[in-house]
């Protein structure tokens, strides 16, 4: 009875030593059919925690890094951050987020995609939801092309691309990414990998973009701008919902928009076409939702109990089902009947094992952008891709020396 007694005390007195009080949470699902989902999250784990509360403020993926690095700057950091994948490893290089390496060892054979938030062997960041992109086909404007089937291969997406040219401007074969940031070498990077190029040497010291292969892919991405219908991401989403293009690349958004209000055509989803159309080199980008802890949170305790509890895997299957996600991090969350049971969600799982994300680097906010610069003036053919490429490698050298 005495041991009993004690543990009891033990337990009363750790309980009692939990945080409590007002936590920030920065975060950037804010479309209309997620934003609630967030809310119902909050609400229940401050059930589960007495006397916690959240105070979640909203973020846009246009403005967000830059409020986040002024916040930073400011020493005025949330207690929790939603983070690019791409964003983990210029903040963790600075020393601006909580080493959380003894805290995930637990987490590590529950959740996946654990690489943009390493830097070294430390890890700074929790794999929440990711993504990655697919190809979206009208069925109808494949059979219109004469195609019987969806493209595996370059040259059958450039083939259903000159076959639909004829249609212009009623419709389209392939719709292409426009200038816009953080999308547009989202696009391309696809392409990029597949042809086997990389973008920095092993040791990271040298970029590679303008290797023969990353010239091979930008030249094949360039020609098939030239027939393909440019717009923003919102737009080409839009024109392939309306039945104008055949040939879509997107995410998961566009999924919940066409089960939302299924179109008049037939459509399917599949993995990226590659080179050679074989499916090691089937690539495609990968990212994600990852949550962070500033080291300046005052609330680290309960800040980490919520980062716990959004990884959890119920809380992952209820958030992803409600909004039309189907790669959430937890690896009992993706065997959920749910996604396994519907072909289009069993398409993006598949891909997220064969996507690549990009090599952590703490400037790649930058390096993507001179991406994405060489990549709009091949498109538009303001330069060859060898001299587009050619100087936005000497930009990101430049960098790789800071």
């Amino acid at each position: 009875m005495r041991n009993f007694a004690l543990f009891a005390i033990l337990l009363i007195s750790s309980c009692s030593k939990r945080e409590t009080g007002t936590l920030t949470w920065w975060q950037f699902w804010t479309d209309p059919q997620t934003k609630p989902l967030v809310a119902e999250l909050v609400v229940k784990f401050e059930k589960e925690n007495p006397g916690a509360k959240v105070e979640v403020t909203d973020l846009t993926w246009a403005d967000g890094h830059e409020k986040i690095t002024v916040a930073f700057s400011a020493g005025q950091p949330p207690d929790v951050l939603e983070l690019g994948s791409d964003w983990i490893y210029e903040y963790a290089s600075n020393k601006l987020l909580l080493n959380l390496t003894s805290k995930t060892d637990s987490l590590k054979k529950d959740l996946v995609f654990w690489q943009p938030a390493l830097l070294g062997e430390k890890t700074f960041a929790v794999p929440w939801i990711l993504g990655t992109r697919v190809m979206f086909y009208n069925l109808n404007l494949l059979k219109k092309a004469g195609l019987d089937d969806v493209p595996a291969a370059w040259n059958q997406l450039a083939q259903l691309n000159q076959k639909m040219a004829k249609f212009k401007p009623k419709t389209y074969g392939f719709g292409a990414n426009a200038s816009e940031r953080h999308r547009l070498y989202k696009k391309f990077l696809p392409f990029f990998w597949s042809a086997g190029a990389r973008i920095f040497s092993a040791d990271g010291k040298i970029c590679l973009l303008n290797s023969p292969e990353g010239v091979k892919a930008l030249e094949y991405y360039a020609d098939l701008c030239q027939d393909a219908l440019l717009a923003t991401q919102a737009n080409l989403d839009d024109a392939f919902l309306q039945g104008k293009v055949a040939g879509v690349i997107s995410g998961d958004w566009l999924l919940k928009k066409l089960k939302n209000a299924p179109p008049k055509f037939d459509y399917t989803t599949d993995l990226m076409p590659s080179s050679d159309g074989k499916l090691p080199n089937r690539t495609s980008f990968a990212g994600g939702e990852f949550l962070a802890v500033p080291a300046k949170s005052k609330k680290r305790e309960l800040a980490w109990r919520f980062v716990q509890f959004l990884v959890r895997p119920d809380n992952q299957v209820y958030f992803c089902r409600n909004a039309v996600i189907p790669t959430p991090s937890s690896v009992a969350a993706q065997a959920d009947t749910f996604f396994l049971s519907d072909p289009n969600y069993r398409t993006f799982i598949e891909q997220l094992q064969l996507a690549q994300s990009p090599p952590p680097h703490p400037h790649w906010v930058e390096i993507e952008q001179a991406i994405e610069e060489a990549v709009e003036q091949a498109m538009y053919k303001k330069k060859t891709p060898k001299a587009a490429l050619d100087e936005a490698a000497n930009k990101i050298n430049a960098l790789l020396r800071t």
